[in-house]
């Protein structure tokens, strides 16, 4: 009797597929999950996920799978746009616009600090965002151990909204050993996630499986054999098919059994089975195969035919034999291997020598039939044979799009070709050195950078070849920290002679930046600022006259002449426009216009240009930090502190958006830890204020614009200290702003009512003067009369114990929407009021400090101020206000509430995101809170609780 191998259902996996489909039904429901199912090759992992999805579809879901491989890894985002099906030829013009982020080069990219990796991640959690608000998604990604850094990361930011969306996530990966990149995504997961770990067959399991795929009972010695394959399913299936193909098996007594001494001439191993299943191919099919090997997991015929220089249907016999065989598969669009392991053997099974050959050749072929240049460069970085001539001219054709697309396989082939010599002092050569100084940019390998930024200096005459060169060399340097030497060579590059009027002007300005950054040289930095745009009129180039105008913002507002600021800054919004390589400067201004506006107490018209700059970077994708900053000091002085830290968390700390900007002054990584640790401090938050302030105090203090960034950080310092009751210690360190460096922009003022307060209360005089002094200096530079003269007004209140001044102070806060400062002025009034004996009015002015941060959270004051009264016998009482509720409908706060009225409409976070002028990230983080304040797994459930208070239900969007 013969046998034939049957398809094999699963077997073993019961258990596993329960639980995936379990989270299948959860996430059909609204409740979102992340999985990580690892084991060995072969082990079944994808069949697992496989059957557990079959009928996902039918159960309302989107189901997207992608698979990375060894080529992944050097390719931004290439998983994750494959498995969200992103691509330039998508018919949806929605899909295809992300696509081109990354497909497209700009015509110049030296001016613009932007990384399209970062801005397509963010479309892409968008897009998610949307899928889930459409149906419920599942995503999965095969092989994530080759998944690049980028896919990685955007895998991570989608766990953090898995539980706020109806998302499943399910990552295959091999156990050991793992990159350190995928190792921390894996161990992230152990927070609210799952690992199914999939282990071998057990003895009765492999029986069964084998049982399956002989449709008959195996023998004692053919399951003996069987558990050869420890338990790895792909194993026992090449085992069994081995044995078919060699007639070992024959049928003994109703069980299929093996022949007398089969077992002796079994292969040891599943690489040796895979061997044997090749044995029936001829040379030429078994050469074929291994061509295919070459171009990558997946192939096209076509493809295939050209590198092997024989016509398509020459190749079919061989194909129709590998598909029957098991070895290929057929997706409607290509050709894919199996399993890794049968590309691996089929690769290996070339000769070495003929390896590098057909590589090249595979490379040539490629590039000739228009294919992408990062999978010409994949074939190239592969074969390990010298650059030749036609290679080379390539390669430095190709250096720009290579460079902007997948920047680390550029460093790695560029590298290659520059250490081979090839070429050494063409014009293609120096193509090639200034691609690799861009490259290691791009990737942050900043030494590297500057050694090869200098090396093509020293090389290129051409004139704007040159200055473009000078100008990545200065962005170079000023992203690695050594501003000193990005100086001298701004300084440098003004003195070459040959430097068009174009460049003269931006480097003018730049330098004009510097001086004003570095040294503090206001009257340097104006008139450096005045000559780039004299010259920037001149040759009509708007980057130099926009950024010209910049530096003319930043000189004027160090000298608080905030209405010619503003001015500059209109100016300058009139001067840009949408172009991609002025985007990070445009986004930039409107942050600038946002801080301008607030200080001139213009808080409506500010909040409507922070909208504006949220707006454009939605718009453009853009990633960078400042719209989060600038709205989170914004909410801080408003009193709207949750919202404060919700726009806080849309940012990444360690991102180089935050650490560094190409174009501009060091990034504000202190700002960012010192509001966060502040508004911790003030709400008596004590592990988060000690985790932000440790943080932040590592930072360096090497430039002005770090020491503009420090004073969150040395109030959140003081707070803590006068928690501890060291008043003096809270003197001396908000003592320290009162030192301000030239050019230096910090807005002392707001913190001086504080130090005075401290001052008098330990009988320190000489500090509470000074501190008026300054707050008066800085009250007469004001040229628009505003912030720093109600600090005055609220200081000298304080000096003269003048409860009437600092309740007319507490007025115009009123007035102007600045709660918290108001805050703190009726506290401060309230106990001057107490200590002259107006107890009615005192209690009243306590009550209504108290209520500001009650809501504010800020129970720490809260407690401060009770204490600062006490001992004039006043107290709040029953009547006082009450600690804000930490759960439930009431206890959303304003911003809370929109987010989750939306939500109940069925908006996803990007369409939240439009209609309330936030970024998506900052709506995944508030509802977020929703979910932890109602106490709900989900949006549907929001949804639910929302319908039981339909006067919180809007009839339309405000």
């Amino acid at each position: 009797m013969g046998f034939q191998a049957l398809g094999a259902s699963l077997v073993g996996r019961s258990r596993d597929v329960s639980l995936l489909s379990s989270l299948v039904t959860h996430v059909s429901e609204g409740a979102g999950a992340a999985v990580w199912v690892e084991g060995e090759p072969g082990i079944g992992k994808s069949s697992l996920v496989a059957t557990a999805l079959a009928d996902a579809e039918q159960r309302g879901c989107f189901v997207h799978w992608a698979s990375a491989d060894e080529f992944s890894v050097r390719a931004p985002l290439r998983v994750m746009l494959s498995c969200l099906d992103v691509d330039t030829t998508s018919p949806d013009p929605r899909y295809s616009s992300i696509a081109r982020q990354l497909h497209d080069v700009p015509a110049s990219d030296e001016l613009t600090s932007a990384d399209p990796v970062l801005s397509v991640m963010e479309a892409l959690l968008s897009l998610v965002d949307e899928l889930c608000g459409v149906q419920a998604t599942i995503l999965v990604v095969d092989d994530i151990q080759w998944a690049d850094e980028s896919s990685l990361i955007t895998w991570h930011r989608l766990m953090q909204a898995v539980e706020q969306l109806p998302l499943l996530l399910i990552a295959i990966s091999r156990p050991t050993p793992l990159r350190p990149a995928v190792a921390r995504l894996r161990n992230r997961l152990r927070v609210g996630g799952k690992v199914v770990r999939v282990t071998p067959l057990t003895e009765g399991e492999v029986a069964l499986l084998v049982e399956n795929l002989l449709g008959t009972t195996p023998g004692p010695h053919l399951l003996r054999l069987a558990g050869r394959a420890s338990g790895n399913p792909l194993y026992i299936k090449e085992l069994v098919t081995a044995l078919l193909t060699e007639r070992l098996i024959a049928d003994e007594g109703g069980q299929a059994e093996l022949v007398a001494g089969a077992a002796d001439g079994i292969a040891p191993s599943l690489a040796s089975l895979l061997h044997h299943r090749l044995v029936p191919f001829a040379p030429p099919a078994l050469e074929m195969l291994g061509t295919a090997a070459l171009l990558g997991p997946e192939f096209t015929v076509p493809d295939l035919a050209a590198v092997l220089q024989t016509p398509a249907s020459a190749l079919l016999t061989g194909l129709r034999q590998a598909l029957a065989a098991g070895l290929i598969t057929d997706t409607g669009t290509a050709l894919t291997f199996r399993h890794p392991l049968i590309r691996h053997v089929l690769h290996d099974g070339l000769p070495s020598a003929l390896r590098p050959v057909l590589g090249r050749q595979i490379a040539r072929v490629l590039a000739e039939t228009g294919a992408a240049p990062e999978r010409v460069a994949e074939q190239l970085l592969a074969t390990p044979a010298p650059t030749d001539r036609p290679t080379f001219n390539w390669i430095a054709e190709n250096a720009p799009t290579l460079v902007y697309r997948v920047p680390n396989l550029a460093a790695e082939l560029l590298a290659r070709v520059v250490d081979e010599g090839v070429g050494t002092g063409s014009q293609q050569h120096n193509t090639i050195l200034l691609g690799l100084a861009k490259a290691y940019f791009r990737i942050g390998q900043y030494e590297s950078a500057e050694k090869r930024a200098w090396e093509v200096l020293g090389r290129v005459s051409e004139m704007e070849t040159s200055a473009e060169v000078r100008w990545t060399l200065t962005r170079i340097l000023y992203s690695a920290g050594r501003a000193e030497q990005a100086g001298a060579a701004i300084e440098q590059a003004l003195l070459d002679p040959t430097l068009s009027l174009k460049w003269q002007a931006r480097f003018t300005a730049l330098f004009a930046m510097h001086q004003r950054s570095e040294t503090g040289d206001l009257i340097a930095a104006d008139r450096g600022a005045q000559q780039a745009l004299n010259l920037a009129e001149s040759c009509g180039d708007r980057f130099a006259l926009g950024y010209a105008l910049c530096v003319k913002w930043l000189v004027d507002s160090v000298r608080r002449d905030h209405a010619s600021a503003l001015e500059s800054i209109d100016k300058a919004l009139h001067v840009l426009d949408e172009q991609a390589e002025q985007e990070d400067l445009r986004s930039w201004v409107l942050e600038n216009k946002v801080f301008t506006l607030h200080n001139l107490d213009r808080l409506h018209d500010a909040e409507t240009a922070c909208r504006a700059a949220v707006g454009h970077a939605q718009r453009s994708s853009g990633s960078s930090p400042g719209p989060h900053l600038g709205s989170a000091v914004h909410d801080f002085w408003c009193g709207r502190w949750d919202d404060a830290l919700a726009s806080l968390s849309a940012i990444d700390a360690h991102s180089p958006e935050v650490t560094h900007f190409g174009l501009r002054e060091r990034g504000p990584t202190l700002l960012y830890y010192g509001v966060s640790a502040l508004i911790a401090s003030h709400r008596d938050e004590r592990t988060t204020v000690q985790k932000y302030l440790q943080l932040g105090l590592q930072q360096p203090l090497n430039t002005i614009s770090d020491w503009e960034n420090y004073d969150f950080l040395v109030a959140a310092q003081a707070l803590e200290a006068e928690r501890r009751g060291s008043l003096h210690k809270a003197v001396e360190l908000l003592s320290t702003l009162l030192e301000v460096r030239p050019g230096q922009m910090t807005l002392v003022h707001q913190w001086l009512p504080a130090l005075v307060r401290l001052a008098l209360e330990t009988g320190d005089m000489a500090t509470a003067d000074a501190a008026f002094a300054v707050c008066l200096t800085e009250t007469e530079k004001e040229k628009t009369p505003a912030r720093a003269a109600a600090a005055t007004r609220h200081c000298r209140g304080l000096l003269q114990k003048d409860p009437g001044l600092l309740l007319a102070t507490a007025d115009y806060y009123a007035k102007v929407g600045r709660s918290f400062e108001r805050a703190q002025a009726l506290e401060d009034a309230a106990v001057m009021l107490a200590s002259q004996h107006h107890r009615h009015d005192a209690r009243a002015a306590l009550i209504e400090a108290a209520s500001i941060y009650t809501n504010l959270g800020a129970f720490w004051d809260v407690r401060r101020a009770d204490t600062r009264i006490r001992p004039h016998g006043i107290r709040r009482g029953a009547r006082g206000p009450r600690p804000r509720r930490s759960i439930g409908w009431e206890s959303l706060t304003p911003t809370e509430l929109k987010v989750a009225r939306l939500v109940a409409q069925g908006k996803s976070n990007p369409q939240v995101a439009a209609d309330l002028f936030l970024s998506r990230r900052t709506v995944q983080t508030h509802v977020s809170h929703i979910l932890v304040k109602l106490r709900v797994r989900s949006r549907v459930e929001i949804a639910t609780e929302a319908l039981q208070h339909p006067e919180g239900l809007p009839t339309s969007t405000d």
